[in-house]
């Protein structure tokens, strides 16, 4: 009889371990999850700006400063680290000056590169100096929605063309980038300069080009009705995006897509958003064109992944263009939908700002907040539970045969 009842707890016990166990294979390859909490929203820029006018593009410098082009008003203006403001280049149609800066960025000299639909023009400003150079703008109607710089090679998406467009640094003749794109609203480029990222309008997807060799891959964004990409941001394999019609910022992370988040500290909800860069620390800061203002959304720190033994799925190829689902209703209007008039600095002209941006109307619907903090999914407090429970059920086990010997 003792051997049975210890035999049967030994069994349970084996049970327990197992149990342990399966929750260790559980947990590996878990990791926490990166979340971002818009904590700043600026809608002036002291000293320097009462307010912002149509903030069209933003960029992160490599020093933690933020760049912005106020399309309408103000130029290009920069945001210290410490929260000062100052003026990169005037609004105005004067040599020095910014007539509808579209879209920014900085040379690896530490120029910085604005992209004049005014003109229209590519301007490069010495920011010591205050200096000034142009080159022709990309050969077609429509403004120039972002922009990225390898070296002295330049790339500019202009939403509306159909095509993304490159050329030097100083030259006036621009060639176009063969891919699968059918409206590039966005361009970003790795930090090596070996890969460029570019936010498809046409089919609401992201691509990413191999330029050494030319392979272009589909991201798998997760269309949906209603959303316009824009702007795109890199940080490593990360992927940032900002969808203007749904007024939402998207993560690619780890292979998967998520919103990283659609409000302002305040709770209201973006509104036509259009440009992302990220920073360093992996803060986000977005040109929220229609509430204008730009958000700044702090990130919760990049997670540490566990190993797992399931490999992640790679991005698929390129599909071809029957595959691709065509653009939606909502998109196909926005394309061809005249562009809203906005002031210039040239008395009694007009600009125009880029299709799939109306006024402000009542917004998209505010939603919960998408940067909650997630419960907690580890095994770390099951196993020594499980064992604690393991070693009673063989200690009871003992008891009884040791009773029954007394006996």
């Amino acid at each position: 009889m003792s051997r049975t009842v210890l035999a049967v707890g030994a069994a349970v016990l084996a049970v327990v371990l197992a149990g342990a166990g399966a929750a260790l294979a559980d947990g590996a390859g878990s990791s926490t999850s990166e979340t971002w909490t818009p904590t700043r929203a600026d809608v002036s820029a002291p000293p320097v700006a009462s307010s912002f006018t149509a903030p069209n593009d933003v960029h992160v410098d490599a020093d933690g400063s933020v760049l912005v082009a106020d399309l309408a008003g103000n130029g290009v203006l920069r945001r210290s680290t410490t929260g000062v403001w100052s003026v990169v280049a005037p609004f105005g149609t004067g040599q020095r000056d910014m007539w509808n800066p579209s879209a920014v960025t900085t040379t690896p000299d530490g120029r910085v590169l604005v992209a004049e639909a005014g003109r229209p023009a590519l301007a490069t400003v010495d920011p010591g100096s205050g200096a000034v150079t142009r080159q022709a703008a990309p050969p077609v109607q429509g403004q120039v929605a972002g922009l990225a710089v390898d070296g002295t090679t330049v790339f500019a998406a202009v939403p509306g063309s159909g095509r993304l467009w490159t050329t030097q640094l100083g030259s006036d003749t621009w060639t176009t980038v063969a891919g699968p794109w059918q409206d590039p609203a966005g361009v970003a480029r790795s930090a090596d300069g070996t890969v460029l990222t570019v936010t498809d309008a046409g089919t609401d997807d992201v691509w990413r080009l191999d330029r050494a060799t030319g392979a272009v891959v589909s991201l798998g964004f997760p269309r949906h009705a209603g959303s316009v990409l824009r702007g795109v941001a890199v940080d490593g394999g990360d992927v940032f995006v900002v969808d203007n019609g749904a007024g939402r910022v998207w993560a690619r992370t780890g292979g998967s897509w998520s919103v990283a988040f659609s409000t302002a500290p305040d709770g209201t909800a973006l509104v036509n958003p259009t440009g992302v860069s990220v920073g360093a620390d992996r803060s986000l800061a977005v040109a929220d064109y229609n509430r204008q203002r730009i958000v700044t959304a702090t990130s919760s720190g990049r997670p540490v992944p566990v190993p797992s033994a399931t490999p992640s799925a790679d991005p698929t190829t390129a599909p071809t263009a029957a595959a691709s689902p065509g653009p939606s209703a909502t998109r196909a209007a926005d394309s061809t939908a005249p562009a809203t008039a906005l002031p210039t600095a040239a008395s009694g002209t007009t600009g125009t700002v880029p299709p799939g941006r109306g006024p402000v109307a009542s917004g998209p619907a505010d939603g919960p907040h998408h940067a909650r903090d997630l419960a907690w999914t580890g095994s770390g407090p099951v196993v020594p539970v499980l064992v604690l429970a393991g070693s009673l059920v063989l200690l009871g086990t003992a008891g009884i045969v040791a009773r029954r010997r007394r006996a």
